[in-house]
């Protein structure tokens, strides 16, 4: 049964009651994903790790006093709504402590299988088998985040029987797919051995992507739709051809079935499955407590415009993802000319001593993207990042463009707005249906005496505001 929303609260950084709406499947490619971005520390593991902890069967779970936050009275509670209407709590027992009930008392109808960011067990282990249930059933989050997770070893056992199964899928992210085979020592443990090129290694000298890889085709190659799977971090560890390999698998799955997962990867997000019904929640921290805060329904549409704007592919970064993974404090621009050519201007300004080193620095870094791709999409832009809660974003337009700052003002508040002295960043000759354009710079990139003094304050005004809230 699909999981229709999430409500967080006592939980580590979550002193606030939180809420995730998760994806809800519909048959199109990724349409089940539910991705959750942000910086580190903001509380992206913690929301995966709370998954786990409401939908696991595991009769025993507790909440020790690291893991309860104090401001909320050290009472930890996490709800979820079901498809069908019904909800589940879990929570810390009445009368405090680690302990914990469900309300209902009747575990949620939701197979859950999670994969925590460290994933790893022992290179020698014994024999040993486990079903998909058994081992979803006995798998809870650990006591720390550093625990390996030995049972994965029983697994093992079992993907060996079905290996052509297993194969199968794995070889969407790796082709060929590694030679792998259970070994036994003379001592007699047990350990996995790698062939490569003639030669063969242990379980020990295994690369850490392929132990990652293992992992997570295992959760995938023999679920079902029903199934709830959850990663924290899927991106560890792989080379960029293998993330984009495994979020295309992600996506063939999640048509029917609910993925989640916490990702630093631009790699890990497609605007197409967005636009298919694919969610993007930012978790971040605001006055030090943990925030999710979720791309609208508004704004996923408005992602269309950036992705079939073949003029301008990079506004929103790698092919309309990066955009996502930004933090606060950035400075949103018309264009790639202004992102190319603002920090030669500072340049400038820092060598004439108008301008603080130290702010121009922090701006060289603060640039959006490859622009906004012209002044009217810098409304969607700012829109987007509003909803995934970004509070102190600066923009900057020409001065032909400075008539439509006032309402942009009005709408995002407290948003920094601002315009440059000229009509563009440089000198342009128009078509007969416009007049030509004086630039900032002339023709050898320098800035142009007559608009040096409020160029200057205009970038200080701007600089002073982003740096004093990164």
């Amino acid at each position: 049964m699909y999981v229709r929303s999430l409500k967080i609260k006592g939980f580590r950084g979550f002193a606030n009651e939180q809420t995730l709406k998760l994806a809800l499947p519909n048959g199109q490619i990724g349409s089940g994903l539910t991705i959750l971005v942000g910086p580190n520390s903001g509380g992206k593991s913690t929301v995966v790790e709370a998954v786990d902890s409401l939908f696991s069967p595991n009769s025993t779970i507790s909440f020790a006093e690291g893991k309860r936050n104090a401001k909320s009275n050290e009472r930890v509670s996490i709800y979820a709504e079901l498809e069908d209407g019904s909800t589940h709590v879990l929570r810390t027992a009445d009368a405090g402590g680690s302990e914990t009930i469900r309300e209902p008392g009747a575990y949620p109808q939701v197979d859950c299988y999670f994969l925590p960011s460290r994933r790893f067990f022992n290179p020698y282990f014994n024999s040993g088998t486990e079903s998909r249930e058994g081992y979803v059933r006995i798998q809870s989050v650990g006591t720390t985040r550093s625990n390996p997770i030995n049972r994965f070893s029983y697994r093992l056992f079992a993907i060996n029987q079905k290996r052509r199964e297993f194969d199968k899928v794995l070889s969407r992210v790796m082709d060929p797919v590694p030679d792998w085979t259970i070994e036994q020592s003379n001592q007699g443990n047990y350990y996995l051995k790698l062939n490569t090129a003639g030669q063969s290694h242990d379980s020990d000298g295994l690369g850490d992507g392929i132990i990652s890889l293992l992992f997570i085709i295992d959760a995938l190659y023999d679920s079902t739709d029903s199934d709830l799977i959850v990663v924290d971090e899927p991106e560890l560890s792989l080379h960029p051809q293998y993330q984009r390999r495994l979020l295309r698998l992600f996506a063939e799955y999640a048509r029917n079935m609910q993925i989640v997962y916490s990702t630093h990867s631009p790699y890990f997000v497609d605007v197409k499955h967005i636009l298919n019904g694919a969610t993007v929640a930012r978790v971040h921290k605001v006055d030090g407590f943990s925030t999710i805060n979720q791309l609208s329904d508004h704004s996923a549409k408005d992602l269309d415009v950036f992705l079939t704007d073949i003029q301008n592919p990079h506004v929103l970064g790698i092919t309309a993802r990066e955009a996502l993974f930004q933090e606060d404090g950035m400075i949103v621009v018309e264009g790639q000319e202004d992102v190319v050519l603002y920090p030669k201007i500072l340049e400038q300004l820092v060598t004439n001593d108008l301008l603080d080193a130290k702010l121009a620095d922090c701006m060289n870094e603060r640039f959006f993207g490859w622009g906004a791709g012209g002044a009217d999409k810098i409304e969607r832009i700012l829109s987007l990042l509003r909803d995934l809660g970004f509070q102190h974003v600066a923009v900057i337009v020409d001065k032909n463009k400075e008539d439509e700052l006032p309402a942009l003002k009005c709408k995002f508040e407290p948003f920094r707005f601002g315009s440059i002295p000229a009509d563009d960043v440089r000198s342009k000759s128009r078509n007969s249906s416009q007049t030509s354009a004086l630039g900032l710079l002339d023709e050898n990139r320098a800035l142009r005496q007559q608009f040096v003094t409020e160029t200057a304050r205009l970038f200080t005004s701007i600089g002073e505001y982003v740096s004093s809230k990164v």
